[in-house]
């Protein structure tokens, strides 16, 4: 069809987290099947280059949304067909819902089949992630600690530090859960430093289902939505929106646990 760019732009946080790199190439791959070219914008005067650009259609963060409130209005009166991506809550726009509760709550589930009583998160920055993980500890018949909960910058480092200088007087989980792929293996660093044996001692399941994680000092059990599905899913809807195909203005996408070496049943001094 004519005036037609046949480009379409993907805004997103960083690059510097591999689970944003991971899905940048599935997007890529998934869009240039479909004979699209795709052009990356981290920042909002990014985004409006891709306007002035003509760009057919944009697939957008939502933390790139939330962080710059204005944009959603810009994006609204937009000629190129834009959907959300990521977010927690429904949007004015056409967006895919990830569904981070129901994954918190099977990797508490999982773990509890292991016979985990003390079961510890590690990260702040996803308020949703840190009230999922809360709740499904007490749905799990679990009375949870302060001393569960161990902040975090969502980074290597902010895992790593998180615990190795925990305070050495708590008693340490007999499983964590991380709130992403970076803490979590920051997180298995330090545990294999102090010289805890994962998961002979302590069990580990790290948020995001990412392909490096299975190539960790110890293999890691993921949970999170599959990152083909979400880039699949968003290709073939913002090039239905742009074609003017019918479809959802809401998708939920739901999480998978992929279990590795990472958790093993509970110290016997510690399972049900």
């Amino acid at each position: 069809m004519s005036g037609r760019t046949r480009l379409i732009g993907f805004g997103l946080v960083n690059l510097g987290n591999p689970m944003f790199a991971n899905l940048t190439i599935q997007l890529h791959r998934a869009l240039a099947a479909l004979d699209y070219r795709m052009v990356i914008a981290i920042s909002p005067d990014e985004i409006d280059l891709l306007n002035q650009m003509r760009a057919d259609g944009l697939v957008i963060w939502a933390d790139l949304v939330s962080r710059h409130p204005h944009l959603m209005e810009e994006l609204a009166r937009w000629q190129a067909k834009t959907l959300v991506i990521g977010t927690d809550e429904p949007v004015p726009l056409p967006h895919v819902r990830f569904d981070r509760r129901a994954g918190i709550a099977e990797a508490v589930r999982y773990l509890r089949s292991f016979g985990h009583r003390r079961i510890g998160f590690i990260g702040s920055s996803q308020e949703i992630k840190v009230r999922a993980f809360l709740e499904a500890v007490e749905q799990a018949g679990l009375q949870p600690s302060p001393n569960w909960l161990y902040p975090a910058e969502p980074t290597f480092e902010g895992g790593y530090r998180a615990i190795r200088y925990a305070k050495p007087d708590v008693p340490i989980p007999t499983a964590f859960i991380g709130l992403n792929n970076l803490i979590t293996k920051g997180a298995l660093r330090a545990l294999l430093e102090l010289g805890y044996r994962v998961p002979q001692d302590v069990s580990l399941i790290g948020y995001d289902n990412l392909p490096d994680m299975q190539f960790a000092e110890v293999p890691i059990t993921t949970v999170g939505p599959s990152l083909e599905e979400v880039a699949d899913f968003a290709a073939h809807r913002v090039v239905d929106m742009i074609n003017g195909k019918p479809g959802p203005d809401a998708h939920v996408i739901q999480p998978i646990l992929i279990p590795r070496a990472s958790v093993e049943r509970a110290p016997d001094r510690d399972a049900d």
